[in-house]
Parts: C-alpha cells; structure tokens; sequence
C-alpha cells in the first residue's frame, strides 16, 4: 500500500506578540548642537525628557566638533599640505584593478 511522504513544510515559527502593538508616534524634536549635552547613558529618571541623539545630531553637536581636530587628521592635514601623498590603499587599489581590465 503507497504511503504519501511525510511533509517537508518547516514548522511555523511562534507568532511575535509585538507585531500587533501600537507603535509610539515619534515627535520631532531640535537640538541645539552649539551647547554640550548630557551622554545618552547619563542617569534619566524622567520619561519624558529627550531621546538619545541621533548619528547626524550626534556627529554635529559641540561635544564632537568642539574645534580642536585629533592628532592623526592634524598630522594627516599637515601631510598634505607638504605635498606628500595620500598613503591609504586607494591608489594602489585603482592601479591593480586598471592592470586586470
């Protein structure tokens, strides 16, 4: 008597429970990036303060722009204004790809 394969469908995951909450609406908000704040991680008791930075607001605050460039992009400006040459891979990478063509 032919027997039918037993099925091969994977199983289904469990439903996620979260899928069907309603999501908080995001508020846009400002931030004056010409004044330090506090770090994200800093003890915030209150639920209503501000949320953590984002990347771009993060990279053009006064804490992270604070006009004083670190020693390698200093050296690395320095270096090119004396006319040396860009020592990343770049250039190298071009060249041995511009041979295989």
């Amino acid at each position: 008597m032919p027997t039918s394969p037993p099925s091969s469908s994977p199983a289904r995951p469990p439903a996620d429970p979260t899928a069907s909450a309603p999501v908080p609406e995001r508020v846009e908000r400002r931030v004056d990036t010409t004044q330090k704040h506090p770090a994200p991680n800093a003890e915030q008791k209150d639920l209503n303060s501000p949320e953590a930075r984002l990347p771009h607001e993060r990279d053009q605050s006064v804490d992270m722009t604070d006009g004083e460039p670190r020693p390698e992009i200093q050296q690395a400006h320095d270096d090119l204004e004396r006319g040396l040459k860009d020592t990343d891979r770049g250039t190298p990478a071009h060249e041995a790809y511009q041979k295989q063509k």
